[in-house]
């Protein structure tokens, strides 16, 4: 999440591909592949949930540098650096593909793992013995969605180089992170096996969510005393 993604990335990309002449066709086909990325996400995800850097571990599968998790300065370092590597390998569509917020590798994290959970949590209130309420299963549903907003829209205070605004975000989106772990166990008290291993599934993935909300805010707070 570097400033090569946020503050200038955005810009130059556009610039550097001159005027954009993308109809609807070319548009679905992007938010195609944006899809297969966050499927492609998950898939690694879950194939690595034993890892205990899994995070780290399947950003390296994903082709995402170190870089891309920090909002520090430097991004004419990371320009230069990274041209002999975009011509060592082969191009892919998404390589010429404008920059998104869609294209972050936090959004696509963020959208992965709450993509996942809510599959879980649909899987289990559809197929599972046990019958759930239906107001516990809508609040659970609801923090789930709020929680994916606020983080979302803190990648996009970032994209605006608003960092102070981008923490505020994120606290919002660890305050729904803490309030999921609490309506989880509320509306599943009486646990079978399925739910213990259900709970399980939403602990990892819930905590890995902190686990990024923590480190934008870190690097956002780290931003904001440099420019003091």
């Amino acid at each position: 999440m570097s400033n090569n993604n946020f503050e200038g990335q955005s810009d130059g990309d556009w610039e550097d591909r001159g005027e954009l002449s993308w109809q609807e066709y070319d548009w679905q086909q992007y938010l195609a592949r944006h899809e297969q990325e966050v499927e492609k996400f998950i898939s690694l995800y879950n194939g690595l949930i034993a890892a205990p850097e899994r995070i780290d571990e399947v950003a390296v599968q994903m082709g995402w540098d170190e870089e891309d998790w920090s909002v520090s300065d430097g991004a004419d370092e990371l320009d230069d650096d990274s041209d002999d590597d975009d011509d060592a390998r082969d191009e892919g569509p998404e390589d010429f593909d404008p920059y998104t917020l869609l294209r972050h590798p936090v959004y696509v994290v963020v959208r992965g793992l709450y993509r996942d959970l809510r599959r879980r949590w649909s899987a289990y209130i559809i197929g599972g013995e046990t019958q759930v309420g239906p107001t516990g299963s809508w609040a659970l549903a609801q923090v789930l969605s709020e929680g994916e907003t606020h983080a979302t829209l803190s990648l996009q205070s970032l994209d605006m180089g608003d960092y102070a605004l981008a923490v505020c975000q994120m606290k919002l989106a660890l305050e729904i992170i803490n309030k999921t772990f609490y309506l989880f166990s509320e509306v599943l008290a009486e646990k079978g096996p399925m739910e213990e291993i259900l709970e399980a599934d939403f602990r990892v993935r819930l905590f890995d969510l902190r686990e990024v909300c923590l480190r934008i805010m870190n690097d956002c707070r780290n931003q904001n005393n440099r420019k003091l």
